[in-house]
């Protein structure tokens, strides 16, 4: 693994979701923490074409303090209704370099004076997994063979660059945002 860092890692994941965090770091210390850009995966469903909402801005905001993952997605386009949304995770330390995420809520955000938020919570992951699976029979895509949900291996931190293997095979390549 390329500059494989351990105690960066235990650093990482102990911190998370954590009181006490590890050898006495507090979770807020993590480097995870912070805003994060996607510039690398081979997940198909991560990324955006540009549509009639126009072109989509996508980036990651972590807390390790509240356990939170925050995938968020801004639209450019200033006559489309939905002006973006955010997916909330909750992030579980696993292990040193494992974190299992659980899904809790998708939030739009709407160009409207009423309801300019809609909050839509998310079932239990079991039946949000088994849901995925028949859309993407349906679609004729490729159905996730993992059977341990969702969740990732850390590869690689530092305080710029971020690599995982999610629990599915796939890669992620991300950047902080300072």
């Amino acid at each position: 693994m390329i500059g494989f860092d351990r105690i960066q890692l235990q650093l990482g994941f102990w911190c998370f979701k954590s009181n006490r965090g590890y050898a006495g770091e507090p979770p807020k210390n993590s480097p995870l923490n912070g805003t994060w850009e996607l510039l690398f995966t081979d997940a198909a469903d991560a990324t955006f074409k540009k549509g009639k909402r126009g072109s989509a801005k996508t980036f990651q905001e972590i807390d390790a303090e509240l356990g939170w993952f925050i995938n968020c997605v801004d639209f450019s386009n200033e006559k489309s209704k939905l002006r973006g949304f955010r997916v909330f995770v909750e992030g579980k330390a696993l292990s040193d370099d494992e974190i299992e995420l659980i899904f809790r809520k998708v939030r739009l955000l709407r160009r409207s004076r009423f309801l300019p938020e809609i909050t839509i919570p998310l079932p239990g992951p079991g039946l949000l997994r088994a849901i995925g699976r028949l859309f993407a029979r349906s679609k004729g895509g490729k159905v996730n063979e993992s059977n341990r949900g969702a969740g990732f291996k850390l590869l690689y931190v530092d305080d710029d660059l971020r690599m995982h293997k999610t629990f599915d095979g796939l890669y992620f390549v991300q950047r902080r945002l300072h």
